[in-house]
């Protein structure tokens, strides 16, 4: 008799565990035993200490940096329970190491969720610029939007006395506009490192190299032309009108 199929760890379409079955989350946590990726997890995180001191000021706890591509490359080998203590990790080190400002510890948990959801996205996947691109959409609308913004209140009030609208134009401006780009860079850097993670045994062998076909790229610039049309609709009309009407944006 054939035996009974595992409800557990049916497969999806691209041939990858549910993230809702136990075997998932058990395999996750195996990382945390595995030598080679406690060693990965470590250069990760002094990696991601080390982009800290590299970032473009754009506004108050707005900035440009680099830390996305490191976090997607570390999430992609160990996955999303490696990456919450790596996220934990690197922000109490980077802050100890390069501090930027007050010490507030809810902002640990920016760094935890961004690569908990990179690890969701790609971690055993098949990868694909699209996949991509939605883990770089999420990881900008619920980390760097949402709770970044969240946090930024009681930090504002705590340390500076001033109030920190939570629909902050600027955050969001920066990271509509970046997504598609940061998403790309982030396509072509994954394409660029699989077949070696492949040769170190970091990554299954079967894993297929990801690159940019031609409708990806038209993709990317259409999502970019819509991102800076929503910001330029803005500007231009819904800002005045929120001005107008007196609409208290948080």
């Amino acid at each position: 008799m054939p035996e009974k199929a595992n409800t557990f760890t049916s497969p999806l379409k691209d041939g990858a565990q549910s993230i809702l079955s136990a075997s998932y989350w058990k395999e996750a946590a195996k990382n945390f035993k595995d030598i080679k990726m406690i060693a990965f997890a470590s250069l990760i995180i002094a990696l991601r200490i080390a982009v800290k001191f590299i970032v473009i000021p754009v506004d108050i706890g707005v900035d440009v940096s680099f830390d996305c591509y490191i976090n997607s490359l570390g999430s992609l080998v160990y996955g999303p329970l490696m990456g919450l203590l790596v996220g934990a990790v690197s922000d109490t080190l980077g802050c100890l190491l390069h501090p930027t400002g007050p010490y507030f510890f809810p902002f640990i948990f920016v760094e935890m969720s961004s690569a908990f959801i990179f690890g969701l996205f790609l971690w055993k996947r098949k990868l694909s610029a699209p996949r991509v691109l939605l883990s770089k959409f999420t990881v900008n609308f619920i980390c760097n939007i949402i709770l970044t913004s969240a946090i930024m209140k009681p930090f504002m009030s705590i340390f500076y006395g001033k109030g920190y609208s939570f629909i902050n134009l600027t955050r969001i401006v920066k990271n509509l506009v970046m997504f598609p780009i940061e998403a790309m860079l982030i396509t072509l850097i994954l394409g660029a490192v699989i077949p070696a993670f492949k040769s170190m045994h970091l990554i299954d062998k079967k894993q297929e190299n990801i690159s940019l076909r031609k409708k990806d790229i038209i993709m990317i610039a259409v999502l970019l032309a819509f991102s800076v049309g929503l910001v330029l609709f803005y500007i231009f009309f819904l800002k005045q009108f929120v001005a107008d009407h007196n609409i208290k944006l948080f």
